[in-house]
């Protein structure tokens, strides 16, 4: 009975962790390059242990991020880049870098290319600045002015992306076991695009939807088991 108890709350964290991560990824629908996260949950009790603790048993979950590409809108900005295919863009703050699928830059007052937080795009020649003229970009990421080549996007891939934490502006950074970038060789970008989020509205609204209802299941079985195991101390109290 007690194993009971803490099975269903177990699973009442659980659905806890994932309505919070449903509503970051309903917040974030309309975010550029933003990936939608999930909650896989291993283990809450083992169905064989006849020795269950009456501890509180810890909920064993992890937390992953679906890197499916988003679809592709048309903006017409000179300065909006859409990567199709693997990879990322590299910007950087001056003291870390940064890694986005978010291509909607602009030029600064100083003249380099920039991302929405000012962070500065870097290309295969370092951060990229750009003079004044007429912007072209070709579908490996080679960027002229009025015809002339300035530099190359930078563009990274990694082996295991889930080693990636998730940063402010849809973006990443690498951690303690990340492996090192490797430079994607033939990109594929499209100038005048900007990649959506890969947020499915409907998706995560039944995800939630469900999740709430599982939750109210849960709190009712351990108001059950709570109020059963109070009646059997209560009558085993009056023998």
């Amino acid at each position: 009975m007690i194993k009971g108890i803490y099975t269903s709350s177990s699973a009442m964290r659980a659905g806890v962790l994932r309505q919070d991560i449903t509503a970051n990824n309903l917040a974030n629908a309309n975010t550029t390059g933003f990936k939608r996260d999930r909650l896989f949950v291993h283990d809450l009790i083992s169905a064989d242990n006849d020795k269950a603790s009456a501890a509180a048993t810890p909920v064993s979950a992890s937390r992953w991020t679906e890197f499916t590409a988003g679809a592709f809108n048309p903006t017409g900005g000179l300065l909006d880049f859409a990567l199709q295919g693997k990879g990322f863009f590299v910007v950087s703050d001056g003291s870390k870098e940064y890694y986005t699928r978010n291509g909607h830059f602009e030029r600064n007052s100083g003249g380099q290319l920039v991302d929405p937080l000012g962070r500065v795009v870097q290309g295969e020649g370092g951060p990229i600045s750009l003079p004044q003229g007429a912007i072209a970009l070709s579908a490996r990421g080679e960027i002229s002015i009025n015809g002339l080549p300035v530099d190359k996007l930078r563009i990274v891939d990694f082996e295991d992306l889930q080693s990636l934490q998730k940063t402010e502006g849809s973006s990443f950074v690498k951690t303690a076991i990340s492996a090192a970038e490797t430079p994607v060789e033939s990109p594929v970008i499209r100038q005048g695009f900007l990649e959506s989020s890969n947020v499915e509205t409907v998706a995560e609204m039944v995800e939630m939807i469900s999740t709430a209802r599982n939750y109210e299941i849960n709190a009712k079985l351990l108001t059950t088991q709570d109020d059963s195991l109070r009646h059997t101390v209560g009558e085993l109290g009056k023998v």
